[in-house]
Formats: C-alpha cells, sequence, structure tokens
C-alpha cells in the first residue's frame, strides 16, 4: 500500500482538483518511464521527506497558484526529482514515433518539392561564358608538358551547330 502523503504539506489546491484524464490511446505509445500509473513507490533514502507521486508540472494548470512561473505554491514540498519533473524540464512528448517520423518525412517532402520547384524554374544565364584563345591560355600562362597541375583558363567545349 502505497504512504499516505499528510494533508498538511499538501496544498488544499493539490486535494481538491482533479486531474485532467488522458485518453489511453496517448500514453500506450510513450515510454515506460514517463507514464504514471499513480503507484508511489516506497523509498528508504528520503527520510522523513514526504514521498511525492512521480508527477511533471506540466500537467498542471497554468493558472492559481502562488508561483505561476513554477506551477506550485510556497510552502508546497519539492519533488525529489524536480530538475526532471520542473516546468523547465524537457517537454512530454505525446506522439508515437510513428507520428513523428510521418511528421518528419512530410517536412523532408515539403523541402525536397521546394527545391525541385525552383530548380526546374531557375532561368538560364543571360550571359555569355567566357572564352579564351589558344587552349586557354595555356602557353601564355606558362604551362608546360608535363605539368601535373595544368595551368591556363578553364575551357568549355565547343558548342556544334
Amino acid at each position: 500500500m502505497a504512504p499516505r502523503i499528510p494533508a498538511s504539506l499538501v496544498s488544499s489546491r493539490l486535494l481538491v482538483t482533479r486531474v485532467a484524464a488522458t485518453p489511453a490511446s496517448l500514453t500506450a505509445s510513450r515510454n515506460q518511464s514517463t507514464v504514471h500509473d499513480g503507484h508511489v513507490q516506497k523509498d528508504p533514502q528520503i527520510g522523513e521527506y514526504p514521498n511525492l507521486p512521480h508527477l511533471s508540472a506540466q500537467v498542471r494548470s497554468p493558472f492559481g497558484w502562488d508561483d505561476n512561473q513554477d506551477r506550485r505554491n510556497f510552502e508546497e514540498p519539492v519533488h525529489e526529482q524536480d530538475e526532471v519533473l520542473g516546468v523547465w524540464a524537457p517537454d512530454l512528448h505525446f506522439y508515437s514515433p510513428y507520428k513523428a517520423l510521418a511528421q518528419f518525412g512530410a517536412f523532408i517532402g515539403v523541402i525536397s518539392a521546394f527545391s525541385y520547384l525552383v530548380y526546374k524554374t531557375n532561368p538560364a544565364p543571360t550571359f555569355i561564358r567566357r572564352t579564351y584563345p589558344y587552349d586557354g591560355l595555356k602557353e601564355e600562362l606558362g604551362a608546360r608538358e608535363g605539368d601535373i597541375k595544368q595551368r591556363g583558363a578553364r575551357t568549355e567545349p565547343a558548342e556544334e551547330d
């Protein structure tokens, strides 16, 4: 049986506030470590400190608290793992991996379609590419037979009409 938390340690708002019920389909796909089943495990290392339920502050109502930023009342005991359960902790996600993968795929698809559209509608350049006589001025720029790196300007193959 789970130990009861004394009413003097828990604010009256927490006692009268009903926890919002989440549909089973949302919690079924979440990791087991983030799902709260209501059972408070006995921790022998916390001594006289109250053993509070493992509930994130993000599921609390954002209104009606003494400290609205952290969603808690003054003199309310802080959970042992407040860094993980506070408002500033990583967000709780209610997406299944398949829905997240579908959204990521849709994002990649939209970016790919936009890139393809830009590529296909890009107009041809309005200039004539520069040409150099004498095989790209190789002799004038000091090219010799057997050079590993050829000296000279870039040459484009001549277009035949």
